[in-house]
């Protein structure tokens, strides 16, 4: 018969729960799973167990709590412990946390307008600065790259060309302006 999941994370104080809906009745109802009692390691702490589900592809789900969070540059993962469930929805084991990495795996290319038009200079140097020191850059991570354009096109560094932020803030510092009369921008962003 037709089911709906429905997660519930903050179901038990914070602890978090599942629940069986029948479909297709109109007077269809909702079970509680009491996944509580199978994740001994939810005890006491506000886990929200169902705060993500997933078929695992036998007929059954996993359901997941985070537990923690880890800071990825300005934004955070949550990463936690994960109940299997059958295909009649009972606890079938738990899944240990595993390893995550930061998700801001990224190449950035940047277009700068180095023309006449463009003054002070130093202000966009620091401008530079302020967006790339928001990133966690090197090789695995975000990697950057800068064109600028006037009358004519410079790549001033290559993707990973700075494996580090140092080392990008940096030359950030020193990016000397091309100048020109011209200012061609749909040229720069074609090459980009």
């Amino acid at each position: 018969p037709p089911r709906l999941l429905v997660g519930a994370p903050w179901d038990g104080d914070g602890q978090g729960d599942l629940y069986k809906c029948a479909m297709g009745a109109p007077n269809a109802s909702c079970a509680k799973a009491n996944l509580g009692s199978a994740a001994p390691w939810l005890r006491g702490s506000a886990g929200h167990l169902g705060m993500t589900l997933v078929g695992s592809g036998d007929g059954g789900f996993v359901a997941c709590a985070p537990l923690w969070s880890q800071e990825c540059g300005s934004s955070a993962f949550s990463s936690g412990r994960c109940l299997r469930l059958n295909e009649r929805l009972q606890p079938a084991g738990t899944i240990a946390p595993t390893a995550q990495r930061c998700s801001t795996y990224m190449d950035i290319v940047l277009v700068l307008d180095g023309s006449n038009s463009i003054y002070p200079w130093e202000e966009v140097q620091a401008f530079l600065g302020n967006i790339l020191g928001r990133f966690f850059i090197g090789p695995g991570q975000t990697q950057v790259a800068v064109l600028q354009y006037g009358e004519r096109l410079v790549q001033e560094w290559a993707l990973g060309q700075h494996p580090t932020a140092r080392s990008l803030l940096e030359a950030a510092r020193n990016l000397t302006r091309q100048e020109g009369r011209e200012t061609r921008t749909a040229m720069a962003i074609r090459q980009a």
